[in-house]
């Protein structure tokens, strides 16, 4: 979901105030343990252990545990500034303006559509409309403000609810504050990104509504969950399939829902599924498969592709005589529903010949295990009968 935005140079203010904190972090080899750890924190679809703004460092890139010392210095270094401020509690919207107005100034100078980590702002002062939308509403929740995001198909911006109504920031433009006050001058904004044809069929008075017709309000845990998806459509632009992956499926913990981001998945599912299973990787193009056939059932080639890699699978596990991860992806893939025909036939073909070699194995247990396999397929068990006599149930 890369923003499309860019700010107005003209309008960025470019002089800086000093400022004592380096922004150079400091230099390490990376390795995985800081998001293996967020992954698992993420797995319940709820953080516990990570605060939202050292989750969005991680996933911004960072990890090294020194690295993200440094980089929670640079953000409380802002909230320490804004504190200074004596801000008016009474006067919400003054306040929140007062800190859009700062982090403009300061921090988010110069619009970039691949700028969209909080790295990019600590370094280069670069930014879109993830990046800018996370850092924003990361110091609000922490001022003990209220705020969510609105996610739409190619972006997202800052929800400030106030009373019975909700303030909408802009955060790619130093315009941006309260574009609903200011809703004319925001369309005229919108429309340098529309072909001249499309900006004349929507027309100036629609083009905000236009925007966010399939959009959807998200917290700030979803929120975290574009950055993943960005991180994922970067990887995907270098062809580095798996890392894209990884991120796509950690991008659904945060954000399970997301709307904008439907094409870029499947394209996805396709191209590493394609790759895995050319490469012989069947198991592995199997999972990728399946996973997406899960999420999107309506698309009948990802179920083709699925089974395809099954049966694949399927032929290896028996040359190998491997007969658990035979009965695990047996069960993934009854579970997917996606059996019909002459596919459902031919497993019960499979799993008929596994009965009969576990049987002169004596494996009771797995035998029984295998059976049972073949009812759930919607096998004619009769002819196993005397065959049942042999199977004896796991031990739990």
């Amino acid at each position: 979901m890369a923003c499309k935005r860019s700010c107005l140079a003209a309008l960025i203010m470019l002089c800086l105030c000093g400022h004592p904190f380096s922004n150079t972090p400091p230099q390490h080899t990376s390795d995985d343990s800081l998001l293996h750890h967020l992954e698992a924190d993420i797995g319940d679809g709820r953080l516990d252990s990570h605060p939202l703004i050292e989750a969005a460092f991680i996933l911004s890139g960072v990890a090294q545990r020194d690295s993200l010392v440094f980089y929670m210095k640079w953000y409380e270094g802002i909230l320490e500034k804004v504190r200074g401020f004596r801000l008016d509690a009474a006067d919400r919207i003054g306040s929140a303006s007062t800190l859009f107005s700062h982090l403009h100034y300061e921090h988010l100078l110069h619009y970039k559509e691949e700028a969209t980590t909080l790295l990019h702002v600590v370094r280069e002062k670069r930014y879109n409309c993830v990046a800018g939308t996370i850092l924003f509403n990361l110091v609000c929740a922490d001022l003990g403000w209220n705020v969510e995001a609105f996610e739409t198909p190619t972006h997202v911006y800052t929800i400030l609810p106030h009373y019975a109504r909700d303030i909408r920031i802009e955060n790619t433009s130093p315009m941006g504050f309260n574009i609903m006050a200011n809703l004319r001058a925001y369309s005229q904004y919108l429309l340098t990104y529309y072909p001249q044809h499309r900006a004349a069929q929507i027309g100036l008075d629609r083009l905000y509504a236009h925007e966010n017709d399939n959009g959807r309000r998200i917290n700030n845990t979803e929120l975290l969950g574009l950055l993943a998806y960005n991180q994922a459509y970067f990887a995907m632009k270098q062809e580095d399939f798996g890392r894209a992956y990884r991120y796509v499926l950690l991008a659904q913990k945060f954000n399970r829902d997301s709307k904008s981001n439907v094409p870029f998945e499947i394209d996805l599912y396709y191209r590493w599924g394609k790759t895995l299973y050319e490469g012989g990787s069947f198991r592995q193009a199997f999972t990728v498969y399946a996973d997406g056939f899960y999420r999107y059932p309506k698309i009948p080639e990802l179920g083709q592709n699925t089974l395809a890699a099954f049966f694949h699978s399927m032929r290896g596990y028996w040359l190998e005589k491997n007969w658990p991860e035979s009965e695990r992806i047996v069960q993934e893939v009854l579970a997917l529903e996606i059996l019909k025909g002459e596919d459902e036939t031919h497993l019960q073909e499979m799993l008929s010949a596994w009965a009969l070699f576990l049987r002169q194995m004596s494996n009771p247990e797995a035998l029984w295990e295998c059976l049972l396999l073949l009812e759930q397929s919607g096998a004619d068990m009769k002819r196993w009968q005397d065959l049942r006599r042999s199977a004896r149930p796991p031990r739990r």
